[in-house]
C-alpha cells in the first residue's frame, strides 16, 4: 500500500509542476492549431507460465503516460516532455513434494521523469533508465541498468538522477549526470551506494573511423566503510562487413579492500548476418573479469563467452539461440526462444538448461536468470491511445 501511495504522490507532483511551468513565461505553441502538443497513454500487459524446479505463473501490467509540449523560444524550438509509468505485477508459484506454494503482488513506480530539450541538448530529471556501451550480452558498462538479453520485455529498474546530454554538429555527444537516493544494488557493485551522498559522472562519445568510441567516468560512495570508488570505461564500435566492438571498465576503490580493491573488465565482440535463407544473424562476445589488490594484476581472471544466433522463419516468426560458457566453472548456459507475432501481440516460447547456481544473475536481471532446466510461455500485448 505504501508503494502505491508514493506513486500517487509522484503523479500529483508531476501534474502540479507541469501546470506551474505552463503558466509561466514559456508559451506552448497552440495545440488546437497545429496539433503538436501531445498526451499519450500506452500500456504493456504480459502473462506467463512455466516450470523449472517448480511451477510459475504470473502477470504484469506497465501503464505509461507521456506528455509533450512544444514551446516557442530563442534561438530555436524547444520542448518539454515527461513520462510516468508503473510496474504492477503478481507472481504465483507451486512446488513439488518439497517446495511450498506462494504468491506475491506489488505495484511501484517504474519511471517518472521530466525533460527539457532543444535540437542539440536535453536535461532529464527523475526516475529514469541510463544505459550505454557497445557490448550486447556481456556488458562491463552495465553500471545503472540490469537488462538481461534473454528477457523479451527488457525490464530494468530506473535510477533517481539528473542527466544532461549535448549533441554537437560533428557527431560528438557529451553526457553529464548526477545520482542520489538509490539504494538497490546494481550489476558489478561491491557494496551498495550511499543513498545520502551524490554520485556523479559523465561520458564523451566521438566518431572513430566507421563507428564511434567513448570514454566514461563515474564516482560514487559505497555504504561499505564509507569508501569512495572511481569507475572508468572505454568502448569502441566499428562497422565494416563485420561489426566489431570492444568495451572495457576499471573500478577502483579509493582505499585498500584487499582483492576487491580493483575490478577489471574487458569484452570483445563481433556480429555478422550470413546470406542463408532469410538471413542468419550471428553474434559472439568474450568477457574477461578480474579482481585484484593492485590494478591490472589479472590474478585468476574469469572468462565468459557468449554466442547468439537468430533466424527469421518469416514475417511473423523468429527463432534464436543464446549460449554462455563459464570457462573457470566449466558451466554451460542454454537459452532457446521462438517468437510469433500476432496482430494483437507477441507470443514467446522459451526453453532453458542452466546450472542451478547461475553466474549470469550477476550480469543481468536476477529475477529473469532462469536457473536450472525448464520452459516459459509468455504472451505480451501492447496498446496505445491519444
Amino acid at each position: 500500500m505504501k508503494r502505491i501511495d508514493l506513486f500517487g504522490i509522484f503523479c500529483r507532483m508531476f501534474l502540479t509542476t507541469m501546470l506551474f511551468f505552463l503558466s509561466g513565461r514559456a508559451q506552448p505553441i497552440a495545440a488546437q492549431e497545429n496539433g503538436e502538443d501531445e498526451l499519450r497513454y500506452k500500456g504493456q500487459l504480459s502473462a506467463w507460465t512455466g516450470w523449472s524446479s517448480q511451477g510459475l505463473a504470473g502477470a504484469r501490467y506497465i501503464p505509461q503516460l507521456n506528455l509533450e509540449v512544444r514551446c516557442s523560444g530563442e534561438p530555436s524550438l524547444w520542448r518539454v516532455d515527461a513520462e510516468v509509468a508503473a510496474n504492477i505485477y503478481t507472481n504465483a508459484w507451486f512446488g513439488n513434494r518439497t517446495d511450498k506454494a506462494g504468491i506475491e503482488a506489488a505495484a511501484r513506480l517504474y519511471r517518472g521523469w521530466m525533460r527539457i530539450s532543444t535540437n542539440r541538448a536535453e536535461v532529464r530529471m527523475g526516475l529514469q533508465k541510463i544505459n550505454f556501451g557497445s557490448a550486447m550480452m556481456l556488458r562491463p558498462l552495465m553500471w545503472f541498468d540490469s537488462m538481461d538479453p534473454r528477457d523479451p520485455l527488457q525490464l530494468t529498474e530506473g535510477v533517481w538522477s539528473v542527466l544532461g546530454r549535448y549533441y554537437a554538429a560533428n557527431n560528438i555527444n557529451i553526457w553529464i549526470w548526477g545520482l542520489m537516493g538509490n539504494k538497490a544494488p546494481r550489476p558489478w557493485d561491491i557494496g551498495t551506494s550511499d543513498s545520502k551522498t551524490p554520485e556523479f559522472g559523465g561520458r564523451i562519445q566521438v566518431p572513430a573511423g566507421t563507428g564511434d568510441m567513448a570514454f566514461t567516468f563515474h564516482r560514487r560512495k559505497t555504504d561499505t566503510l564509507g569508501i569512495f570508488e572511481n569507475r572508468y570505461g572505454l568502448d569502441l564500435r566499428l562497422d565494416y562487413e563485420v561489426g566489431l566492438w570492444m568495451e572495457a571498465a576499471w573500478i577502483n576503490k579509493r582505499a585498500d579492500m584487499g582483492q576487491f580493491t580493483n575490478q577489471e573488465f574487458l569484452t570483445v565482440g563481433a556480429d555478422y548476418t550470413f546470406g542463408l535463407g532469410n538471413g542468419l544473424g550471428v553474434t559472439i562476445e568474450h568477457l574477461v573479469v578480474s579482481c585484484d589488490r593492485k590494478p591490472f594484476e589479472l590474478n585468476a581472471p574469469v572468462h565468459l563467452s557468449a554466442f547468439w544466433v537468430s533466424y527469421p522463419l518469416g514475417i511473423s516468426d523468429n527463432v534464436s539461440y543464446m549460449f554462455y560458457y563459464d570457462w573457470k566453472g566449466q558451466n554451460m548456459y542454454n537459452f532457446l526462444q521462438w517468437k510469433h507475432t500476432f496482430r494483437t501481440g507477441d507470443l514467446y516460447l522459451m526453453a532453458f538448461a542452466n546450472p542451478r547456481d547461475s553466474v549470469l544473475s550477476v550480469i543481468g536481471n536476477s529475477k529473469s536468470s532462469m536457473k536450472g532446466t525448464g520452459f516459459r510461455l509468455m504472451y505480451v500485448l501492447s496498446h496505445q491511445s491519444k
